[in-house]
């Protein structure tokens, strides 16, 4: 049996075009999932991890600037711990070449799909070309944050409000070391909903301290990430 491609053939097709034209450097995607047997083992369940790896080699193949591994979040459990990764189907984003993975701090929980497709085709773009799409005022002030800072943004495929908000916060995490953005599809992981009180999405939480609901500005999501992450100054 033929198995369905996910992404569609005139999808493919703009796509192959695109990264042509567009991809300068190598980029890594490193899928963490469940590997092996069918047999499901309690609390290891991942019904979504074979359709998100599908979808990534589907992506991968459309160009020789793009490379794909894989890492059984089981069987390689240092592995995912050291690229702070805590479930799966996930994927990080980074140069190829980079010196683990993970380490851009762009992440995906749950499969990219529908809408949440064009994030990830735009975060490979950015990191191809190493060029920042935040104003210079933003990367300006971000050069201030001093302490490790996490987003989580909430997110269906569906909801088209999610998308600006979701590039965002990656290309914050690409542009800061200091801040990690994790992009989370929030119906795969109904215990995150229920803990952050998710109700509608886009909703980003940040270091489990600040929360936004709605979709958010850049300045406006700025704010919070300095709130966050500058030190205050000792008097």
């Amino acid at each position: 049996m033929v198995q369905q491609s996910i992404i569609s053939a005139q999808d493919k097709s703009q796509l192959r075009r695109n990264f042509r034209k567009d991809l300068k450097g190598g980029v890594a995607l490193t899928l963490f999932t469940r590997k092996g047997s069918v047999l499901t083992i309690p609390g290891r369940d991942c019904p979504y991890c074979p359709q998100t790896q599908q979808l990534m080699e589907e992506l991968t193949a459309l160009s020789p600037k793009l490379e794909l591994k894989t890492v059984d979040f089981y069987q390689e459990p240092e592995t995912a711990q050291a690229c702070g990764i805590q479930r799966i189907p996930a994927v990080a984003l980074d140069s190829a070449g980079a010196a683990s993975p993970g380490s851009s701090g762009v992440k995906f929980y749950g499969i990219p799909s529908g809408h949440i497709m064009s994030v990830l085709v735009e975060d490979v773009m950015t990191i191809s070309r190493g060029v920042s799409p935040l104003s210079n005022d933003t990367r300006r002030q971000l050069r201030r944050v001093d302490q490790p800072v996490n987003v989580q943004v909430f997110v269906t495929p569906t909801e088209t409000s999610c998308t600006g908000l979701a590039r965002l916060a990656h290309a914050v995490a690409l542009e800061c070391p200091q801040v990690s953005a994790d992009v989370i599809e929030v119906q795969e992981y109904p215990a995150l909903a229920q803990r952050y009180a998710v109700r509608s999405v886009p909703f980003t939480v940040i270091n489990d301290q600040y929360r936004l609901a709605g979709p958010a500005t850049e300045p406006q999501l700025l704010e919070r990430i300095l709130q966050a992450g500058v030190r205050p100054k000792e008097t």
